[in-house]
């Protein structure tokens, strides 16, 4: 059992959707070539100091490297300082992760790889500072654009400090993304009143105890012709030209419609059940090794992780208990008496021989599901996104 202190530290992370004039489009634009400019420069410098001495470069060395450029380059000078070292660190990183796998073995390498301008979609500036400083009225302000960048979405008034600001475009969208760094008090938990155990699945999104079932949208599906006529146009454009770009950009569009739909009816349902129950049942699934299997493509589209992500926190701000239980089993035990009765994933009804009980096949998971939960003692776990315990029940 984890002990928290009276005061914990809690990181958020706020997004904005950025409305920028052409000029300070322009300008955030620039900072993210130099950015990857400046990502590139020092992958070529490490790759050459290596053949030469035999020897790695450090992040330490490479920012005392970047004093020296930037007081002879015009270019690198008039971009703020903390980008170009985001931009290094996150080469480090790199080379840190790929150290890492080759050390374990356990899958390939990967060395890192130089970036196009596909594949550098971000900066960061490490700031220490209140949200006073880098939001004013109704407008957010980044270090050296002109004015300030309208937004929408987030909150207007942020308690804490602000760790790092970092900025990015997605399909052709800005966002602004500010990590706080707030100290709270953690809430007691909340008498039960009411208790509820889910089962997820790809016939019926989720299925509650209580008898209740919430339809998988599928939104994947649903835009999956359209994605494919947007991924063959792209394939059709010539490489480099102004339509190709065009055409990724739409193909973004569509992917990032696919995001939207199922961030807003994930946290939708997250905020429903954290709202009506006290005491909410989950499975500890294997999200990760479920993929494997030939429903993969279904499990990603379902969601089930950012799911149980956004139940997890939403519940422990909420003053609620959530449990992962053991999942073995829950769809073949009866839920009235016990009794193991095997069915195969065509079966959608449970029918006991024993006791008579006649009932939907997710619903007796769900009772089941609940009831490992009452009968565990204990302080209850936290999931994570993957879908693990990280505190037993």
């Amino acid at each position: 059992m984890i002990l928290f202190s009276t005061i914990i530290i809690v990181l958020r992370t706020i997004s904005y959707r950025l409305y920028p004039s052409s000029a300070q489009a322009s300008r955030l634009s620039h900072y993210l070539y130099v950015g990857r400019k400046l990502y590139n420069d020092g992958l070529v410098q490490r790759i050459a100091y290596y053949q030469d001495t035999g020897k790695g470069l450090s992040y330490f060395t490479q920012t005392k490297d970047l004093t020296i450029l930037r007081s002879v380059s015009l270019v690198l000078a008039d971009v703020p300082l903390a980008i170009e070292r985001d931009a290094l660190d996150r080469l480090d990183k790199a080379f840190a992760n790929f150290f890492r796998r080759v050390k374990e073995g356990k899958e390939k390498p990967g060395f890192p790889r130089f970036k196009s301008f596909r594949r550098w979609h971000s900066f960061g500036l490490f700031i220490q500072g209140s949200g006073k400083t880098i939001i004013k009225g109704n407008r957010i302000h980044v270090s050296g654009v002109n004015g300030g960048i309208p937004f929408r979405g987030g909150q207007s008034v942020i308690t804490g400090k602000i760790k790092v600001q970092r900025i990015l475009i997605r399909a052709g969208k800005w966002f602004c993304q500010l990590v706080v760094d707030d100290l709270q008090t953690p809430p007691p938990l909340i008498p039960i009143q009411s208790a509820i155990g889910i089962d997820l699945g790809l016939t019926s999104f989720a299925t509650f105890s209580s008898g209740e079932k919430i339809d998988n949208p599928r939104f994947y599906r649903a835009l999956e012709k359209k994605l494919a006529r947007a991924d063959r146009a792209v394939s059709r454009k010539v490489k480099g030209s102004a339509n190709r770009r065009k055409a990724i950009n739409r193909l973004q569009r569509v992917h990032e419609k696919i995001r939207n739909h199922r961030l807003n009816f994930t946290h939708h349902l997250s905020k429903r059940i954290v709202q009506e129950h006290q005491l909410i049942a989950v499975e500890k699934l294997n999200i990760n090794g479920m993929m494997q299997s030939r429903f993969g493509k279904s499990i990603l589209d379902a969601a089930w992780g950012q799911f149980l992500f956004q139940l997890s926190y939403k519940a422990e701000s909420a003053g609620c208990s959530l449990c992962a239980v053991n999942p073995r089993g829950t769809s073949q035990e009866c839920s009235k008496c016990g009794e193991v009765i095997l069915k195969n994933l065509t079966q959608r009804v449970h029918s006991c021989y024993h006791c008579g009980l006649i009932l939907d096949r997710d619903e007796n998971a769900a009772l089941n599901i609940l009831q490992r939960a009452l009968k565990e003692p204990g302080p209850v776990g936290a999931v994570a996104s993957c879908g693990a315990v990280t505190e037993p029940c």
